[in-house]
C-alpha cells in the first residue's frame, strides 16, 4: 500500500483534540470527536490492505493478525503494566475493583463492555478510570475479528457489491446509534454496532479508491478539514453520540482520505513535518494521555489546575516518542524485529493477555482492593468509615423498578398515626439521602411520610433529562405521575428535594453537558442555557401546579457539595499510615469555601426567589464552620460521597427539618 504523509497528519487532528478535550481544556468541547475520525481511518487502511492482498492472491489470516498483535499489544502491554503500580498506591477500594475488572477486559479487547456495563449516576467517575481510553480500542479489534470474515463471504472484489453491502450494514448501524442514544445513551456510547459504521465508512472510501486513480479535489478536502475541526470546536457533550451527529467528522474525514491527493492545499498541511510527526507516535500518546490524566486526578483527590493537565498534555506526546521510538518500532520493523517467529509472538501475545486476565479478575476474586489496607483499618478509621453508609429507607421503592423504567412508586417511608397529615417527599437521589432527617418531625407529629424518588430525575412536572440516567422520557414520566398523585390523594404538604446545580450549573468549574433540561423529548441544541430557561419554565409550572392543589410546598435547597469524597481522603490517610490526630486534623480542614458553594447554588436561588407562596428553606447551617461546610462532623462523616448526606448526616439534620415542617 502506497504511503500517505497527509494520513498520518490526518490522526494528529484527530488526537490533538482528543487530549486537549480530556484534560479539561473547554476550548476543545468537541474533542471527542477525534475517536470517530481514528475509526474512519482504521476502516479505510485495514480495508485497503486487505483487499489489495486478497487481489494479489497473497492474503493470510494469520498474517494480519501478526500484524495487529505487533502494532497494538507491545505499547499498550507497557502502559497497562505501569499503571498497575500506581493503581495499587493510589485507588480507593471501590475504584481499584473497577480497574482490576476493566484490566481484564482491556487484555481480552472487550473493555467496552465492561464500561457500558458500570455507567451512569454512581459509576466510577471516567475522568478517575485510568484504562477508560481502551473502549475504542475493543471496539477496532472487535471490527478486526469479523470484518475479515465479512469480506471472505463477500468473495472475489467487485466494488458495486462491495460498496452495496457494507453501505447498507453501515445505514443500519448508524440507525440502531440514532434509536440507541434515545433509549440507551450511555450504553449506546460504548456499543460495537452503534459504532461499527464509522469504521465501515473507511472502508467505503478504500473500496471506492481501490486500483482508481481519483483525481485531486481541494475544495472537497477543505470542506473535510473543515466539517473535522468544527465539530471539534463548535460541538459539546449535549450532542448526543454517536449518532447522525458523528456525520459531520466521519463525512469530513472521508472527503480528505478521498480527495486530499497531493498538491492540495490540505495534503500539504497535513504532510507539513509536526502533524506527520504527531500522527506517527498517535498511537502511543493516546495509551499515555489517559493514565496521566486519572491518576493525576486520583492523586489530587479532585482537578488538579489547568496548567498542570496541560503539562501532563505535553508529558503524554514526550512518552509517546519513547514508547515508538523502544518499543512499538522494534516490534514492528526491519530484520531484526523483536520476537521475530509467529509462534514466539502469538506465544507472548497469549500470555500477556492471560497475565492481564488473572490480575484482573484473580485480584477481584481475591480482594485485593480491600487486602491491601489489611492491618491498616484501625477502629478509628472504622468508625468514619461505618458513618460514610446512606439510608437504606424504601430504597427498595427506588424507581424505575423491575426494569420497567416509566414505572413510578409510592412508598411510606414513616407510617405517622391514623388520621394525621401525610407529606410527600418527591427528588432525585438527594431526596432518598435526606429521608431519615424528616423520622423527628413524624415521631413528634404523628404524620405520614411517602415519596417518589428516582436518581437523576429533579420533581419538575413537565421536564425532560438529556444525557441523564435513564430514557429521555423517564424523569418527565415520574413528574406526571407525582402531580396525579398529588390531585388523587389527600397531601398536606410536598417537599422538593434535588441536587439542583445539577440541572442548572453542573458542578465546579465546569458547567458540563449532562442532566441538560428539555420541555420537549428532544435534544437541547441551545445547551446549558437553554436549559436553565427549562429549568425555570418547568419550576414556575411545578409550584404553580401543587399551589393550585392547596397544598403546602416547601422547596430545600441542595445540601453542600464537596470537593473531596470522604472515603477516599479516608483511605488515602490509611495507605500514608497516618496517626488519628494527624488524620482528624486533615479531615477538619477538608471542606468547601461558602462563597464557592453559594454560587454553584446560585441560578437555582434566584428562581426560587422569584416564587410566590412558596416555602424555600436549607439544612446548610448544619455543615457550617465558619466559612467552610464540612464533612467531617464530631469524629464520623456527614457524607457518603461529594454530594450525598450519609445516614448519620441526615440524623444530624433532624431537629432542623422538624422546625422547618413544623414552621418555626
Amino acid at each position: 500500500m502506497k504511503y500517505r504523509r497527509e494520513i498520518d497528519g490526518l490522526r494528529a487532528v484527530a488526537l490533538v483534540p482528543v487530549v486537549l478535550f480530556h484534560a479539561g481544556l473547554s476550548l476543545f468541547s468537541g474533542g471527542y470527536v477525534g475517536v470517530d475520525v481514528f475509526f474512519v481511518i482504521s476502516g479505510y487502511l485495514i480495508t485497503t490492505i486487505i483487499i489489495a492482498e486478497r487481489d494479489e492472491g497473497r492474503f493470510s489470516i494469520l498474517r494480519f493478525y501478526e500484524r495487529r498483535a505487533r502494532r497494538i499489544l507491545p505499547a499498550l502491554f507497557l502502559v497497562m503494566g505501569l499503571c498497575v503500580p500506581l493503581a495499587w498506591i493510589w485507588m480507593p477500594p471501590d475504584a481499584f475493583n473497577d480497574f482490576l475488572r476493566s484490566t481484564a477486559f482491556a487484555a481480552l479487547f472487550i473493555s467496552n463492555v465492561h464500561f457500558w456495563e458500570n455507567v451512569g449516576y454512581f459509576a466510577i467517575d471516567a475522568e478517575l478510570r485510568p484504562l477508560l481510553h481502551t473502549w475504542s480500542l475493543a471496539v477496532e479489534e472487535q471490527y478486526y475479528v469479523f470484518f475479515p470474515l465479512l469480506l471472505a463471504l463477500l468473495g472475489v472484489f467487485r466494488r458495486a457489491k462491495h460498496i452495496i453491502v457494507i453501505g447498507l450494514l453501515a445505514a443500519g448501524s448508524l440507525a440502531l446509534s440514532e434509536w440507541g442514544w434515545r433509549n440507551y445513551p450511555d450504553q449506546n456510547f460504548f456499543f460495537t454496532f452503534s459504532r461499527i459504521w464509522e469504521l465501515f465508512a473507511g472502508s467505503i472510501c478504500a473500496f471506492i479508491v481501490f486500483k482508481r486513480p481519483v483525481a485531486a479535489n481541494g475544495p472537497a478536502a477543505a470542506l473535510g478539514l473543515g466539517m473535522i475541526l468544527y465539530s471539534v470546536f463548535i460541538y459539546d457533550g449535549s450532542v448526543p453520540f454517536p449518532s447522525a451527529y458523528a456525520l459531520l467528522p466521519v463525512v469530513g474525514t472521508a472527503l480528505i482520505l478521498l480527495f486530499a491527493q497531493q498538491g492540495t492545499i490540505v495534503a500539504r498541511l497535513l504532510s507539513m513535518k509536526l502533524p506527520v510527526a504527531i500522527g506517527l507516535v498517535s498511537y502511543s500518546a493516546y495509551l499515555w494521555h489517559q493514565p496521566l490524566f486519572a491518576f493525576a486526578r486520583l492523586r489530587s483527590l479532585h482537578e488538579p489546575a489547568l496548567w498542570i493537565m496541560l503539562l501532563l498534555a505535553v508529558l503524554s506526546f514526550g512518552l509517546a516518542v519513547l514508547s515508538w521510538r523502544y518499543v512499538e518500532q522494534p516490534f514492528r520493523a526491519g530484520p531484526r524485529k523483536w520476537l521475530p517467529g509467529r509462534p514466539a509472538l502469538f506465544g507472548a501475545s497469549l500470555a500477556g493477555i492471560a497475565a492481564f486476565v488473572a490480575f484482573g479478575l484473580g485480584g477481584m476474586q481475591l480482594g485485593w482492593a480491600d487486602a491491601r489496607l489489611a492491618g491498616r483499618m484501625t477502629p478509628f478509621y472504622q468508625q468514619i468509615m461505618d458513618s460514610t453508609a446512606g439510608s437504606a429507607l424504601s430504597g427498595e421503592c427506588l424507581s424505575p423498578t423491575d426494569g420497567d423504567e416509566t414505572a413510578t412508586k409510592f412508598c411510606t417511608v414513616f407510617n405517622g398515626d391514623p388520621g394525621g397529615e401525610t407529606l410527600a417527599v418527591f427528588g432525585d437521589s438527594h431526596a432518598q439521602a435526606i429521608l431519615p432527617a424528616f423520622e423527628q418531625y413524624s415521631n413528634d407529629t404523628g404524620a405520614r411520610v411517602v415519596k417518589a424518588i428516582t436518581a437523576g430525575c429533579p420533581p419538575l412536572i413537565g421536564a425532560y433529562v438529556l444525557n441523564g440516567n435513564f430514557p429521555l422520557g423517564t424523569c418527565h414520566n415520574l413528574g406526571q405521575a407525582q402531580a396525579r398523585y398529588v390531585a388523587e390523594n389527600d397531601i398536606s404538604t410536598v417537599v422538593l428535594v434535588s441536587r439542583w446545580s445539577l440541572y442548572t450549573k453542573g458542578t465546579y468549574g465546569r458547567e458540563g453537558d449532562a442532566f441538560l433540561l428539555n420541555d420537549q423529548p428532544a435534544r437541547q441544541t441551545g445547551g446549558r442555557a437553554a436549559a436553565r430557561a427549562v429549568f425555570s419554565k418547568t419550576l414556575r409550572d411545578t409550584a404553580a401546579f401543587y399551589k393550585a392543589q392547596g397544598v403546602r410546598l416547601i422547596i430545600l435547597e441542595q445540601v453542600p457539595q464537596m470537593l473531596v469524597k470522604p472515603e477516599d481522603v479516608v483511605h488515602e490517610a490509611m495507605m500514608l499510615r497516618r496517626t488519628p490526630d494527624a488524620a482528624q486534623d486533615q479531615f477538619g480542614r477538608d471542606g468547601i469555601d461558602v462563597a464557592v458553594h453559594d454560587d454553584l447554588q446560585s441560578f437555582a436561588r434566584r428562581e426560587f426567589e422569584k416564587l410566590d407562596g412558596v416555602e424555600v428553606a436549607s439544612v446548610a447551617e448544619a455543615f457550617r464552620d465558619g466559612d467552610r461546610y464540612r464533612w467531617f462532623i464530631n469524629g464520623r462523616s456527614a457524607y457518603t460521597d461529594l454530594d450525598h448526606v450519609s445516614l448519620y448526616g441526615a440524623r444530624l439534620l433532624q431537629p432542623l427539618m422538624a422546625r422547618i415542617l413544623s414552621g418555626k
